[in-house]
């Protein structure tokens, strides 16, 4: 494995992989939607999540001075609807209502819900504040619902049963993906005090040996080009030793 350096402006590009989100707002009876792919909870309790939105956007003033917006999480259904709607400006007319994307009344904010989607989370604005070239907005969650299919609330989690049901995933440009698969994490139940003694278990012993018999492997390979006159730059990712934490 070889390490390069990115330029830092591209360093948001190794975030990729996570939910896009369709942004819907509605100010003085208008209506519109644009995907986002910036966006994160900040807190439990209060429930708040934020959103971050560059000014240029229609978006922008939509949730400035709307003081509210609905986050819909679109299926594979909506993949082409999702690109349309970040390509398109809202210029050229009624975006929302050109995308032909039906919707359906929110339950607590008159921003519409676009169907096509999994979940749907309704907010009123908390606060706003300037980050560099984007606004990030926080809001507050009144409401929020799910497609039973897409979403098991006894377990939290996103059910991955079907590929039409799962949430759509950016990875930038024009492409996205799906979520394909899930494991659990198995940690042994151990008293604590053993734990930190022998470590957390096996699979990361069993890790480390394979890292080192990597390390060794690439090493020769370094000594060998080396004694061939071919020697490289070492500019390998794996860890020389094993972290202490």
């Amino acid at each position: 494995m070889v390490r390069k350096r990115m330029v830092e402006e591209e360093a948001r590009r190794l975030l990729g992989g996570s939910p896009v989100l369709i942004v819907s707002t509605s100010w003085r009876a208008v209506g519109n939607a644009a995907p986002i792919a910036y966006a994160m909870p900040v807190s439990v309790n209060p429930p708040l999540i934020a959103v971050a939105v560059h000014p240029s956007r229609r978006t922008h003033d939509m949730i400035k001075f709307g003081e509210e917006f609905a986050i819909n999480i679109p299926s594979k259904v909506l993949l082409n609807h999702t690109q349309w709607l970040g390509m398109v400006s809202h210029t050229v007319g009624d975006k929302l209502e050109s995308s032909r994307v039906p919707t359906f009344k929110g339950k607590e904010i008159d921003a519409p819900l676009l169907e096509g989607c999994v979940g749907w989370i309704e907010c009123t604005l908390h606060d706003f504040y300037t980050m560099g070239d984007h606004t990030l907005f926080v809001g507050k969650v009144v409401a929020a619902q799910a497609d039973t299919d897409a979403f098991d609330q006894n377990t939290g989690m996103w059910s991955l049963a079907d590929d039409e049901y799962k949430p759509l995933m950016y990875l930038g440009g024009r492409t996205y993906s799906v979520l394909d698969d899930r494991f659990d994490a198995t940690v042994e139940a151990r008293p604590v005090e053993q734990m930190i003694e022998e470590g957390i278990g096996r699979e990361l012993e069993e890790a480390e040996a394979e890292r080192r018999i990597k390390r060794e492997e690439e090493a020769e390979r370094r000594d060998e080009a080396e004694r061939r006159g071919e020697a490289e730059p070492d500019s390998s990712s794996l860890p020389r030793e094993l972290p202490d934490a």
